[in-house]
């Protein structure tokens, strides 16, 4: 039970059942009220390796990344604490990201990205309760006391639960966005959850290049220190 709490996310590497679609991916980044640096990588799914990858110095200043991308692929954008903020990474389109002081993040560009800015307002706080789960249990604070671990074991749950219950609610509202589709890779594990919530994506949807990310969730699994922005 305990393995399954130490996962933030859980990928694993498989041939994606949507037909990949290449083109540029761009991401411009403005990092605003903090004297450190950020660093932004782009990761392959099919075989985890880095794409291109670039620190830079916050400054209050637009730092713009590119790539050719083959297919989708995960964005991460980790501070100097080694704590990490995941986006998806879609071919042909451009994601525009601000992040103030108190790293509240804010998503915009292309259309596929300010959807799903409106879901990663809600699953952001929820996904940072959920690493702060898993960093406690994994000893980041020392060792857990059994009371210390109960409470946290049922916020695990608790968390996830409602995690679940968002996403699934906004692929039934929005079943044929992009966005949508790229959501149910948070789902992360949970192959039976996956499965319901892509029944619920128009065929279009399903068929999608942001499909894919949740396509690649089989067989071999991935821990990454993830933390989700707050709003």
């Amino acid at each position: 039970m305990l393995k399954k709490l130490f996962i933030t996310m859980l990928l694993g590497m498989m041939t994606l059942g949507a037909m990949a679609q290449g083109g540029k991916f761009t991401v411009r980044g403005t990092f605003e009220g903090r004297k450190d640096s950020v660093t932004l990588e782009v990761v392959d799914l099919t075989n985890w390796e880095t794409i291109v990858k670039q620190t830079y110095a916050i400054t209050g200043e637009m730092h713009e990344l590119t790539c050719d991308l083959k297919d989708a692929a995960l964005l991460y954008v980790t501070d100097v604490n080694e704590l990490t903020t995941v986006f998806p990474a879609i071919p042909g389109e451009m994601l525009q990201f601000y992040q103030n002081e108190h790293k509240v993040t804010h998503l915009g560009g292309s259309q596929f990205y300010v959807d799903y800015d409106e879901a990663q307002h809600y699953v952001g706080p929820l996904l940072l309760g959920i690493n702060e789960c898993n960093r406690r249990f994994s000893g980041k604070y020392g060792p857990l006391y059994q009371d210390e671990l109960n409470l946290y074991s049922d916020l695990f749950f608790i968390l996830n639960d409602r995690l679940n219950d968002y996403v699934h609610n906004y692929v039934k509202s929005y079943p044929d966005r992009d966005a949508a589709a790229a959501l149910i890779f948070l789902f992360a594990f949970d192959t039976k959850e996956i499965e319901k919530a892509s029944a619920m994506l128009t065929e279009r949807a399903r068929n999608s290049v942001a499909a894919n990310l949740y396509k690649a969730v089989n067989r071999e699994t991935v821990v990454r220190n993830v933390e989700s922005p707050t709003d």
